[in-house]
């Protein structure tokens, strides 16, 4: 009789062990997580930094930030001040590129200031890096990013996948979008979810012109009320509270905030 080839343990088996000839599994049992380590996100999806205030860490950091730098040892109402001249009031317009169907998307946005006094010659186009540089600056600045700019969509698919990547925790902070007019098709024809159910403190809903401009009764109507349906429609979905904006196209101004 030729003898029998060893066993070779199958690749399906690496998460069982071996028990005796009769190759019995048993499962391992997944290793506990340690609970004194604290989270390296919350269930949000955002980062937790916090620091326990009478630590070690803690001190130490505060006694070094108060010592080394001018900035974090102002006042913290000053550096409100700053950080929202840094990170806020911008429009923010994002678009997604391919170069085929095998080809990754490629993100870019355009920054521009929020109001159109501004003066774009002196712009300075914000990198929206601050809140790397240290744990305390992200603490301070990484919600207003969110909360103190506009977002708009160079289409329905890059809106859907931008929401899609963003953490709960990052679209609650979510106050003011521009939506294309795509979207806005879909969304009135019942084919999008209420945009308070992707952006709970959603404050403002930017339309595209084109949306009342074909939606005007020809001959019957003006754009003005072609655009009071609009607004109406809307806060009906959504709530009175929700503001109703206007905006040309990505490369135009918002016509109002």
């Amino acid at each position: 009789m030729a003898p029998q080839k060893p066993f070779a343990r199958s690749v399906l088996l690496n998460d069982y062990t071996i028990i005796g000839s009769q190759i019995k599994v048993a499962k391992k049992k997944p290793k506990a997580r340690n609970s004194s380590k604290p989270s390296l996100r919350r269930k949000n999806g955002t980062l937790n930094v916090a620091i326990r205030a009478r630590s070690e860490l803690m001190q130490i950091s505060a006694k070094h930030n108060s010592l080394n730098s001018p900035l974090l040892r102002l006042p913290g109402e000053i550096r409100n001040k700053i950080w929202n001249y840094a990170v806020g009031y911008h429009q923010i317009n994002i678009s997604h590129s391919s170069y085929g169907r095998s080809s990754p998307i490629v993100s870019s946005c355009e920054v521009r200031p929020l109001y159109t006094n501004a003066n774009l010659r002196t712009f300075i186009r914000p990198t929206f890096q601050l809140y790397k540089v240290c744990r305390q600056m992200y603490v301070e600045t990484s919600a207003m990013i969110y909360m103190l700019n506009t977002f708009g969509f160079k289409g329905s698919g890059t809106f859907d996948r931008w929401i899609k990547k963003r953490a709960i925790g990052q679209r609650r902070l979510i106050n003011s979008v521009d939506i294309p007019y795509e979207y806005m098709r879909l969304y009135r024809g019942g084919f999008r979810k209420l945009f308070r159910e992707k952006l709970p403190n959603i404050k403002r809903i930017g339309v595209d012109m084109l949306v009342p401009y074909f939606s005007q009764h020809l001959g019957e109507d003006s754009l003005e009320m072609a655009k009071q349906r609009v607004i109406d429609f809307i806060k009906e979905k959504e709530g009175e509270c929700v503001k109703v904006g206007w905006h040309t196209s990505m490369v135009g101004s918002p016509l109002t905030y």
